[in-house]
């Protein structure tokens, strides 16, 4: 049989399951309901002085960016990316043999 104190402490805790539970359920419905993302960030290089270069995609665009402190630049619009079909991943030593 529970002493009081413990049979507190379990219905606290069932309380505190149930309310996480419905937390995660808004939280998974809303995460569900967000549209793919469109724009990445693909690469960055520093240059220093507060100065960089980074690919940018768009969809299926992909653009060389330039920046610095006060200036952001479009440097050139590089080949649009094409979808690669998923295929199982092969090992290099497969490949060799192939």
């Amino acid at each position: 049989m529970q002493t009081p104190s413990t049979a507190w402490e379990s219905a606290s805790t069932g309380k505190r399951v149930v309310e996480l539970v419905r937390w995660l359920r808004v939280r998974c419905r809303r995460w569900r309901a967000r549209p793919p993302r469109q724009l990445r960030l693909c690469e960055t290089l520093a240059l220093g002085e507060r100065r960089f270069v980074a690919v940018v995609q768009f969809e299926q665009q992909r653009f060389l960016i330039g920046g610095t402190g006060t200036a952001v630049a479009l440097l050139a619009s590089l080949p649009a990316v094409k979808a690669k079909p998923v295929t199982e991943a092969v090992s290099p030593r497969e490949e060799e043999q192939a």
